[in-house]
């Protein structure tokens, strides 16, 4: 027993210390730099090649169909009909079926984000299981978001940003062939959320009820969280946003100078802080 018992712990040491996806662990952006015009990405991220010999790229464990396809801008040398995009790297579509489909083997946490562009309807679904399976975590429209482009067709670039609350195991894009380009991914990252606080009244006077605001914006969605409002390090509420923002009123400031802060928190979102320094004048 007390040898099965060794052999055991040694056996989840080492699993421990091996790398196996024991939790969910990608994390990383995929650019699809590196890759040729027209290049069908196969295992370009499953540490392999890409179609054309490209390759390997970073090993994220990413498994694509078999139309997924990376292209380059015309006005870097490709043949893609598009401008703007994301980090002048390539960006993914496919010339055939109704959508790609992306496995991630090490399952993918927290969130990600990527931009798209489109000249017909598409969508992005996220699912808990492999292959387009399971429970959908996900569902997002991908609007037509161009307009006003000339040389190039596709010249705008939408952020998308998709919250985790539960482990992910594939996303698929879909659409109609050639009308729908995915810029990079940015994969198991809490989404970019930015934080801005404002006072209705500063300075004020002892006893005046004064509201604070803070407005939080994120990358590509809604933020979906509280505000937690603190007077002189002293938590005195939290709020949760509404329309992208949380107020709160307080009447019971001492006179002089108080540091008020709001940190905003979410699943699957950046925490983030700011401050202000309210006045409060005797009368």
């Amino acid at each position: 027993m007390i040898q099965a018992i060794r052999l055991l712990t040694t056996t989840l040491l080492a699993l421990s210390t091996t790398g196996l996806p024991l939790l969910a662990q990608t994390k990383g952006i995929v650019t699809f730099g590196g890759l040729k015009n027209l290049e069908l990405i196969q295992n370009y991220y499953d540490g392999g090649t890409g179609s054309l010999g490209s390759g390997p790229g970073k090993n994220f464990g990413l498994q694509f169909t078999s139309n997924a396809q990376a292209i380059v801008s015309a006005a870097k040398g490709g043949s893609g009909n598009f401008i703007n995009n994301p980090g002048g790297y390539p960006v993914m579509f496919f010339q055939t079926g109704n959508g790609v489909t992306i496995n991630a083997t090490n399952l993918i946490s927290t969130g990600l984000w990527f931009s798209y562009s489109a000249l017909q309807p598409g969508a992005v679904t996220v699912f808990d299981g492999p292959n387009g399976t399971g429970n959908v975590l996900a569902n997002v429209t991908l609007a037509p978001n161009n307009s006003g482009c000339t040389t190039y067709k596709l010249c705008v670039w939408s952020p998308v940003g998709i919250p985790l609350s539960a482990v992910a195991g594939s996303i698929r894009f879909s659409g109609n062939a050639n009308f729908l380009a995915i810029g990079s991914l940015h994969l198991g990252v809490a989404i970019p959320t930015s934080i801005h606080l404002v006072s209705s009244q500063n300075p004020s006077v002892l006893g005046a009820p004064v509201t604070f605001t803070a407005t939080v914006s994120a990358t590509g969605t809604a933020p979906i969280g509280t505000v937690t409002f603190r007077a002189s390090n002293k938590v005195v509420g939290v709020v949760n946003v509404v329309g992208g923002a949380a107020s709160l009123t307080i009447s019971t400031l001492k006179v002089g100078n108080t540091q008020i802060t709001s940190k905003f928190q979410g699943t699957g979102f950046g925490s983030i802080s700011t401050g202000l320094v309210q006045t409060v004048n005797a009368e």
